[in-house]
């Protein structure tokens, strides 16, 4: 089940130029990864959270992550529907969460996400 929009997934070619936007937009770094080459980031503003990452190539454009939760029983539900294009079925990301990817009839990718429990 869907529960809400967690965060918008950005690649950029124009790393700099892309951070001062966002910054300019109220966005600051909550955390960043990478290295020179494929840098990354966690930007917050209030409770809108966006990744940015750079792109080595063509940016694949902007990918809206739902949080969701009983992903054994969507992912079979999401296969076993003729109207739904699962681009990904459930699998684990090397950052730690897991996650079923979705393709709309005009072939926009959305990702549905479990992240880990915090504090554990």
């Amino acid at each position: 089940m869907i529960r809400n929009v967690d965060h918008f997934y950005v690649e950029t070619r124009h790393w700099e130029r892309s951070v001062s936007f966002w910054k300019g937009l109220g966005f600051s770094f909550a955390d960043r990864w990478g290295e020179d080459g494929h840098r990354a980031g966690l930007l917050r503003c209030g409770e809108a959270r966006l990744v940015l990452a750079e792109a080595n190539g063509a940016p694949e454009g902007v990918t809206v992550h739902f949080a969701a939760e009983g992903l054994e029983a969507l992912n079979a539900r999401l296969l076993a529907d003729a109207n739904v294009d699962v681009a990904t079925p459930l699998e684990d990301t090397h950052w730690g969460s897991r996650w079923i990817r979705v393709r709309d009839p005009d072939g926009r990718v959305y990702a549905l996400e479990a992240r880990p429990a915090q504090g554990d």
